[in-house]
């Protein structure tokens, strides 16, 4: 089963809790739990010696089997993960259950989690073919959890032909209603912070008003990383007053200091999303516009909240949008139909905010500068008689835009009368 779903949403929380039921079962063979910061989690080195010895522990009769081979082949862990998995995992196991040793009718269960947090898209792509392929003629019961980001290199490994016959999807989205799960996750988390905070005297009983969790549950975007980061910002540290440390967060009230990081943890998955990202200037062009000049249309279906609409206003081949974004399927939505939806708020805080974003931050002048520069362009080709599929060919509507790219800019707009006007 593949669990995916967008950056933050909450996959690893669900593979954790499942990976102690399944223990608490006895079903569970096997995890391993991929993480972007630590050396020997963010790559696949470590990946099947970590399986195979978790498989020993839980099934002792496999010790001897698997020890037997790493002797016979001592740089076994050096080979492909493909003879790995075969060698250390695959055949003792089998051997077992041909002989009788094991197995009752359970399944066995092996969880992975932060697979696209593993260094290497073609490592990522080729662990889950490794997995597939290991247990495709086998006779185990083996059930396989694999929980990531929808990078568009492992939706396509998953659509692979040799893959799908054998697979299960969920994805994690607002269908679930993952509002309620998160005001109750605030709610709850509020409420130990009352009761366990040293300085908890100080806390008033009412803290925080029913507004202030729908607040956060509305910032939260439907992803729990948002929600889970304020938690352990407010009451992470004992000296602070989690209530001085709500305003911060709520932008009622500055950091302290240099060493204050209400936001660490957004920062650093949205570095590490936009780090992997090819052609990074034509993505933020992109989010500039998204993020900053469609703020200001007033429809909120507006052809500029399009794959397609953006296409037309950056001048840029059909499709060009929609595959620039594909790099951030994990924060950005691009439907069926074509509609782009940013599914985290914060990502607009983060990319406006030089002192979180550094490279990747986006100037509001120069994005609707270059906006307003854009606009004029399509006007010049309309007014030239080249084809413009942005602005309609309606003199009143050409105005209207006008006027609404105008005050975008705080630029009068007498500025656009002239030439450029039809």
């Amino acid at each position: 089963m593949w669990l995916y779903g967008a950056a933050g949403a909450g996959k690893s929380a669900i593979a954790h809790t499942l990976a102690e039921i399944c223990g608490k079962c006895g079903w569970l063979v096997a995890s391993f739990f991929f993480w972007k910061t630590a050396s020997e989690r963010n790559n696949a080195n470590r990946f099947v010696a970590t399986i195979a010895h978790q498989v020993a522990l839980v099934i002792p009769s496999s010790r001897e089997l698997i020890e037997a081979a790493v002797d016979y082949n001592p740089c076994i862990f050096q080979q492909s993960l493909d003879t790995q998995l075969a060698k250390l995992v695959i055949e003792p196991l089998e051997r077992l259950y041909s002989s009788g040793l094991i197995f009752d009718t359970a399944p066995l269960v092996i969880i992975i989690d932060g697979l696209d947090e593993c260094q290497g898209t073609d490592i990522q792509s080729g662990l889950v073919r490794s997995l597939a392929a290991a247990f495709r003629h086998s006779a185990l019961r083996v059930r396989i959890l694999v929980a990531s980001r929808p990078e568009v290199h492992l939706q396509s490994t998953f659509n692979s032909s040799s893959i799908q016959p054998r697979l299960s999807r969920l994805l994690l989205s607002n269908e679930y209603s993952p509002d309620k799960d998160i005001y109750r996750f605030l709610a709850d988390s509020f409420k130990k912070i009352r009761s366990e905070h040293p300085l908890n005297s100080y806390i008033p009983s009412s803290w925080p008003s029913s507004d202030v969790l729908h607040e956060l549950t509305e910032k939260s975007s439907g992803q729990f990383i948002f929600a889970s980061t304020t938690v352990k910002y407010i009451g992470g540290d004992p000296h602070q007053l989690p209530h001085r440390r709500l305003d911060v967060i709520r932008r009622l009230q500055p950091p302290r200091g240099d060493e204050d990081l209400p936001y660490a943890e957004l920062n650093s998955l949205y570095n590490h999303v936009l780090s992997n990202v090819r052609g990074i200037e034509r993505v933020k062009q992109v989010l500039g516009v998204l993020l900053i000049v469609t703020p200001f249309l007033e429809e909120k279906r507006h052809r500029m909240t399009t794959a397609g609409g953006m296409d037309d206003f950056l001048l840029w081949q059909p499709s060009e949008t929609e595959a620039c974004l594909s790099q951030l399927a994990s924060v950005i939505e691009c439907n069926p139909a074509g509609h782009l939806r940013v599914l985290h708020s914060s990502l607009a805080d983060f990319l406006l905010d030089p002192t979180r974003s550094h490279q990747f931050y986006l100037c509001r002048e120069s994005i609707l500068g270059d906006s307003v520069a854009q606009g004029l362009r399509h006007i010049h080709q309309y007014v030239i008689g080249e084809k413009s599929g942005f602005f309609p060919t309606s003199r009143k509507i050409h105005f209207k835009m006008l006027n609404c790219t105008s005050r975008i800019h705080r630029l009068p707009t007498s500025c656009y009368h002239g030439s450029y006007l039809p």
